[in-house]
């Protein structure tokens, strides 16, 4: 066992060999015992080492009195002082406590016993009120904390917590804690976050809780079973603070990286993961699903005849017209430039025709302002179970390459690329003009 370091400073030959002999019959794990026989030793010592404990002797060459302890005090963070006073001087002892001493012995008292005892409590109690001072302060920390017993009942909150929530301490103390739960997860959610609690002692993560105001909100908590000595279950301490910022800035985020700037429809790379989503529910399930991909015909003699502003326009309400004429479950994208493909669940070849069909319709009896008339050719196709994404769109694109050949302002539907399925009877294109 590491024995304790003791600084000792005294002036007195006589007196430090006093302490260190009632010491020497300490029990283990006893004192590596270091002497200062002034103040300004003591203080270097303390810069050059830890100390476990310093017993101090007030009357010192360079310096007297409480001015002793005060110095002493200053430089000797984390480490709890013990003074010896004279008889006569049990005031001053009483004073050096009101200073932040932990204990006083008088000189003529010592006694093995006696000196081992103030020195260990002194420890002990220092270590305690550090202890207590840090659990203070994270009281009062920004994060909020609950504190419930075995039962689950709420003993304590910290100043935080009626910020986040905008419940006093006062109004859910006995209460449990689910009156701050939202609807936001199910029972089974609590189940799981109870039985790791019970298993290992601590959960953490993402959960939604209502404000007293009713208002609904994210936040990341740690909740936490603490034991005492005995293995006991003693209390539940959950910390937690408000993401609701953080969340805002995540879907920000997620929205500039897959949004299109101009029209505000998806961009290519969310139509990639939808995509993928899309061919593993039919791979899973066998839904059918159609896809659209089309762009606006002879555009770039619009944006130089009329200017890429009313090319923009022509964009933005192409893309507007085209969300009206959707369903709510299909999936619009901003392909690149002039392109725009569509996903459509639940829909076979027939329906994604027909969704082709209306879409060339709308386009194509709307006048653009500052363009006038445009039209749009459409390729379309539907989604096989052993398609993947990049054989996909080489057929969609096939597609739409057909279109523009017969004409433009045309529909032309690919069930299979040439030479992708030599079997089947049907030709590879139909047309609607």
């Amino acid at each position: 066992m590491t024995r304790h370091r003791l600084l000792l400073v005294e002036d007195n030959p006589a007196d430090a060999d006093l302490v260190e002999d009632l010491l020497e019959e300490v029990a283990d794990p006893g004192y590596t015992v270091e002497r200062a026989g002034r103040l300004d030793q003591a203080l270097q010592l303390l810069k050059e080492r830890p100390f476990s404990v310093a017993l101090l002797d007030l009357g010192l060459p360079d310096s007297q009195g409480l001015d002793t302890l005060r110095l002493l005090l200053k430089a000797s963070a984390g480490v709890p002082v013990v003074v010896m006073t004279g008889h006569q001087e049990r005031g001053t002892g009483t004073g050096a406590i009101r200073l932040g001493a932990q204990d006083f012995l008088p000189k003529d008292e010592l006694q093995p016993d006696l000196l081992s005892r103030a020195l260990r409590y002194a420890m002990e109690r220092y270590r305690s009120q550090r202890e207590l001072r840090l659990m203070a302060a994270a009281f009062d920390s920004a994060q909020a904390i609950l504190v419930t017993g075995p039962d689950g009942r709420i003993l304590r909150t910290n100043p935080a917590f009626t910020r986040i929530t905008g419940y006093a301490e006062e109004e859910v103390l006995g209460e449990n804690p689910r009156i701050l739960q939202s609807g936001h997860q199910d029972l089974e959610f609590y189940h799981r976050m109870w039985k790791e609690l019970q298993t290992r002692g601590q959960w953490e993560g993402e959960i939604w809780n209502r404000r007293r105001d009713g208002t609904v909100y994210p936040q990341w908590e740690t909740i936490s079973a603490v034991h005492n000595e005995a293995g006991q279950l003693e209390y539940y301490v959950a910390v937690f603070h408000d993401i609701s910022e953080q969340k805002r800035l995540e879907a920000e985020l997620e929205r500039e990286a897959t949004t299109d700037r101009l029209t505000g429809l998806f961009n290519r790379q969310r139509f990639d993961a939808e995509l993928e989503r899309a061919l593993a529910r039919t791979r899973r399930y066998g839904n059918d699903a159609g896809a659209i991909l089309f762009d606006i015909d002879h555009f770039k003699r619009l944006n130089d005849t009329c200017g890429h502003d009313a090319g923009d326009r022509v964009l933005v309400e192409l893309s507007r017209r085209t969300t009206d004429a959707l369903r709510r479950t299909d999936f619009l994208a901003r392909w690149g430039g002039e392109e725009f493909v569509v996903l459509l669940p639940e829909t076979g070849p027939d329906g994604a025709r027909r969704m082709a069909e209306r879409l060339r319709r709308e386009v194509a009896a709307t006048a653009f302002e500052g363009a006038g008339r445009v039209t749009v050719s459409l390729g379309v196709t539907v989604i096989h179970p052993d398609d993947d994404a990049d054989a996909l769109l080489k057929r969609l694109d096939n597609a739409l390459y057909d279109a523009k050949h017969v004409g433009r302002n045309s529909v032309v539907y690919h069930h299979r690329d040439p030479g992708e399925d030599a079997d089947a009877e049907a030709p590879p294109l139909s047309l609607l003009q």
